[in-house]
């Protein structure tokens, strides 16, 4: 999975636990405590994405060593005549 997806994805569950939040009815305290911690994980998914567009580089460095080499394919020798 590419570090995009996974800050997009970092944002909607910060998004969709505030969303939780206040759509279930739970004590005050509780609700509270929901939307604080939906808010610091949209936050950091946010601060994830700037820091991909601010340092594009460093993803592509990142890209590079999650992806494995593969050997290039031997050529084959094709038949020969000798006359």
């Amino acid at each position: 999975m590419g570090s995009l997806t996974k800050a997009a994805l970092i944002c909607g569950s910060g998004s969709m636990i505030i969303l939780a939040s206040i759509l279930i009815n739970l004590p005050f305290y509780v609700q509270i405590l929901l939307l604080l911690a939906g808010l610091v994980i949209s936050i950091y998914g946010v601060f994830l994405l700037v820091k991909m567009v601010v340092h594009p580089a460093e993803k592509l460095a990142e890209e590079s060593i999650e992806q494995p080499t593969v050997p290039a394919p031997k050529k084959k020798k094709g038949p020969t005549s000798t006359l």
